[in-house]
């Protein structure tokens, strides 16, 4: 008789402690926070890019790999003086290309260094191809400026073939 009354009190005084749930939902948390792929695309406010008709937007921008390309200074300050100051704090005389690293900080590339872009396409490609993205997702994200000469992104796909990304998407807006 006195063990009834003994479990009866227990029971009457028992309480849920919410701590393993509050762990959990934190893990949990965490889980999702470190595991979420950041859907993002650097965008250099120097390029003005071109509009399409049949533009579509992109979906899934994880496996991108955004490489700018850039008009001629002349060109760019007589459309946007704002474009061409940004661009003047960024790159030096000459830069063609502009990719962002990992920090998002901005790297150019002149007309000479195609190598050296090729090179940075490939390290970033074996970046993604380390974080487990599949090879036919990596592609290269070209956004190229309206008056940019075709041989600029020509160059640009050169490097990035030398580098083994063979699918590219090109950036564009939608028509006005």
């Amino acid at each position: 008789m006195a063990k009834k009354e003994a479990r009866a009190q227990e029971e009457v005084n028992a309480e849920a402690d919410p701590s393993p749930m509050i762990d959990c939902c934190f893990l949990l948390l965490m889980f999702f926070i470190v595991n979420a792929s950041q859907i993002t695309v650097s965008k250099d406010p120097s390029v003005n890019m071109p509009n399409a008709v049949s533009a579509s937007e992109m979906k899934d921008a994880n496996g991108c790999i955004v490489v700018n390309v850039f008009a001629d200074p002349e060109i760019m300050g007589a459309k946007n003086a704002k474009a061409l100051e940004k661009y003047n704090k960024n790159y030096n005389p000459g830069t063609i290309w502009g990719v962002a690293d990992a920090s998002q900080n901005s790297i150019g590339f002149n007309s000479g260094q195609m190598q050296e872009l090729s090179d940075f396409i490939t390290k970033q490609r074996e970046a993604m191809e380390g974080k487990k993205i599949k090879p036919e997702m990596i592609r290269l994200y070209l956004r190229g400026d309206a008056d940019a000469p075709w041989s600029r992104t020509a160059g640009a796909i050169q490097a990035a073939a030398a580098a083994g990304v063979n699918n590219i998407v090109f950036g564009t807006l939608p028509a006005e």
